[in-house]
């Protein structure tokens, strides 16, 4: 098959070509697949369409000689062709109309073919337009340089027509698909990465370029992604980027899209001050019509990154300290389950408080006392280097997380060796605290922290101040409390196993009953549990309001039986009354049991005067309020202040067993009862002396001036049933 000579016709065609602008910017060539089995027809067609361009670009020829060997350079190719003039009859009649069934078989959808033959008879036209997917059909005769060229430019149209739908569609399908993954929770740096990924990807771009972002508006930008040479850069602060285009765009973020001559730019800010700025560095500038795309990638990364920053801000909410702007349980915990899905034998916790941190706070005030705790936490962080997690996890109270060469004994003990100088203050510093390898307690984070707090109480009941090892004593007692607060749960529900006693007070002068204290009793499995052992298990579990009510409904059903009237005071816990409500909810208990000022009493701790709980004052001032008088137990084993009786409405003063004991004729007048006992009189409230064992401390104290005592000497506790045949007949 030979190729027609080239005419006046063909050469003249060159300027008979409209010129047409551009739509794509970038000078790329056209690539043009010749196949067909006649070397003439190469030479004609190569020669025809030298230095011609078509839509503004050059055309680049591809040239095969059989279908096979057409076959081989579509798949050798890293560029699609746009057209493909294809020879009918080359190594077979119809090698030329298989291979157009081939290449569109294969997904060769956008490149055009036009079908060259110098024998139609072989494959009629009309039967092959219907039968085959092809663009054109010429005869070799009738293709003339003019008439190759135009078939060439509605060939080469139509490709780039269906290319670009085809580049928007694969832009939409990104734009979709990455929408799921932008609006999806995730962790911040992934969803950097991936803002980044299909931006590039948009752009048509290698990944060159990063992501830098600022969560707060306070913060320094931070880059969180980076690819291509910008690669080095990741981690790093934006203000710390050398001079050039990305660093000034920072400072003046873009809202939106950016172009400028290199890169591309999206720039957000959400309504909470986070910002973000995606900088893709691109050779050319996107087309026209690229435009519409980037610009809805650019509204639902906007939208997306609102929704992300919003939720770090819930999660900041759930997960920071509001007031020392650190990591609280919350967070802590989320770090044991972490740590939980890969426990090791070197993983381990610590539970850490403070110690007398409620004295702290009352000495200095909350704002010292809470600075203190940034630096007691900036301690710990520094001494972990790095590779220990702290939280605070209640007041005064620190948990650690890491491992064994990074958290021990000495990393707590270095924190508090030395004061810590706040504010102008120096404030000396020690702690209490249980180390835990995460292997010895049940995985579930909850049953960690349970298990951890209950093992800072023994610690701070056996060694306080020291930092001891969780170990398997000290896991026998977690057991054990467990299994009592078990116990004593299903008591307050059905009250076996309670009763209530009472012991009691008797005036020196006349030795007679003048008061009683109700003491509460529990015996769980034919064992008498001491009330020093499960009252802080009652008030670690949340059970003393029921206690107390059983003690109340004791108590008046007592008090109803008798026709004189006899005090009796009621302990309270300091956990009741933190609780705004309980003075009321008392009040309206005692009332039902059918108490009164005249027959019930109540008495609060040394220990709850020491703290700062204004709560709990005011809840002492109701029940004061309606008559009620306010015993303080355990006088002198606190630190001891006059300020009691100026901030809590007092009206009797209970002298400690401890100052009772040491009691001698001799020493009398010097001793500390003596000094309570004048401390009462000087303020106009009564005295009660505990602890008293002897004949001799009853005749000390009646001459120290201590009208009431109470004591084994005097009268044990006894079942409140039988009290009064015992003291009162």
């Amino acid at each position: 098959m030979s190729a027609p000579e080239p005419s006046e016709d063909f050469v003249a065609f060159a300027d008979d070509v409209p010129p047409t602008a551009p739509i794509r910017k970038e000078a790329r060539h056209w690539p043009i697949l010749v196949v067909d089995d006649d070397e003439d027809v190469h030479h004609a067609t190569a020669f025809a369409l030298r230095d011609v361009e078509i839509l503004g670009r050059p055309l680049a020829l591809v040239h095969a000689y059989s279908a096979t060997d057409a076959w081989a350079k579509v798949n050798g190719s890293e560029d699609e062709f746009a057209v493909a003039l294809i020879d009918v009859v080359m190594e077979t009649a119809d090698a030329g109309l298989q291979l157009v069934h081939d290449l569109r078989a294969a997904g060769h959808t956008e490149t055009r073919l036009v079908l060259r033959t110098g024998q139609p008879g072989y494959a009629p036209e009309m039967s092959v337009i219907a039968a085959y997917e092809i663009d054109d059909y010429r005869t070799k005769d009738e293709l003339t340089r003019t008439r190759l060229i135009t078939v060439l430019t509605a060939a080469i149209r139509t490709y780039e027509n269906i290319h670009r739908m085809s580049h928007h569609r694969a832009g939409l399908e990104t734009i979709v698909g990455g929408a799921s993954r932008l609006f999806r929770r995730t962790d911040f740096p992934t969803f950097c990465r991936a803002v980044f990924d299909q931006a590039a990807t948009l752009l048509g771009t290698p990944p060159h370029g990063l992501v830098c972002a600022s969560m707060r508006e306070s913060e320094t930008g931070r880059i969180m992604a980076a690819a291509g040479r910008f690669a080095e850069l990741q981690g790093g602060d934006a203000d710390d980027l050398p001079k050039g285009t990305f660093a000034e765009l920072w400072p003046a973020l873009p809202r939106g899209l950016a172009i400028r001559e290199g890169s591309v730019s999206i720039g957000c800010t959400s309504s909470g001050g986070a910002r973000l700025l995606v900088y893709v560095a691109a050779p050319e500038a996107p087309a026209d019509e690229d435009l519409g795309l980037l610009r809805l990638f650019a509204a639902n990364l906007a939208i997306g990154f609102e929704n992300l920053s919003l939720i770090a801000r819930l999660d900041r909410l759930a997960y920071i300290d509001p007031v020392l702007e650190i990591p609280n349980l919350n967070a802590f915990e989320a770090a044991l389950e972490i740590r939980r899905r890969k426990i090791g034998p070197a993983a381990r916790m610590a539970l850490i408080s403070i110690d007398s941190y409620d004295a702290i706070v009352a000495v200095h005030g909350q704002s010292t006392a809470q600075a203190l705790l940034r630096a007691v936490y900036r301690t710990f962080i520094e001494g972990g280097g790095g590779e220990v997690i702290a939280a605070r996890v209640g007041d005064g109270t620190f948990a650690l997380l890491g491992d064994s060469v990074h958290l021990d004994a000495e990393l707590v003990n270095r924190a508090v060796s030395e004061p810590y100088r706040v504010e102008g203050i120096e404030i000396p510093v020690s702690a209490t605290a249980t180390l835990i390898n995460l292997a010895d307690v049940d995985a579930d984070p909850a049953a960690m922290m349970r298990s951890a707090s209950s093992a800072l109480l023994h610690v701070e009941r056996t060694h306080r101040g020291q930092v001891i090892p969780y170990t398997d004593a000290m896991r026998a007692d977690v057991d054990r409390r467990f299994g009592l607060l078990t116990a004593l749960r299903r008591s307050t529900k059905t009250r076996d196993g309670l009763k209530v006693v009472l012991q009691p007070k008797v005036a020196l002068s006349t030795r007679t009953v003048v008061g009683a204290e109700a003491l509460l009793r529990w015996t769980s499995m034919d064992e008498t549990v001491s009330p020093s052992e499960f009252i802080p298990i009652a008030e670690s579990g949340g059970l003393t309001p029921d206690l107390t009510d059983f003690v109340i409904d004791a108590v008046g059903a007592w008090a109803a039986k008798r026709r004189e009237p006899l005090p009796v005071a009621i302990n309270l816990s300091m956990a009741d009354l933190n609780n705004p409500g309980f003075a009321r909810r008392l009040l309206t208990r005692v009332a039902d049991a059918g108490l009164a000022p005249a027959t019930v009493e109540f008495e609060i701790t040394e220990d709850f005067a020491m703290q700062d709980a204004p709560w709990a004052i005011d809840q002492l001032e109701i029940l004061h309020g309606e008559g009620f008088r306010i015993a303080l137990d355990d006088f002198g084993t606190g630190y001891s202040s006059l300020g009691y009786f100026d901030k809590l409405p007092i009206d009797i003063l209970k002298i400690d067993r401890a100052f009772i004991a040491p009691l001698t004729v001799g020493g009398a007048r010097n001793s500390l009862a003596a000094i309570a006992v004048n401390m009462a009189n000087a303020f106009g409230v009564g005295c009660v002396a505990e602890g008293v064992e002897t004949a001799e401390q009853c005749q000390i104290l009646e001459f120290l001036g201590c009208p009431v005592a109470q004591g084994f000497h005097l009268g044990r506790p006894t079942p409140i049933e039988a009290f009064a045949e015992t003291f009162l007949a």
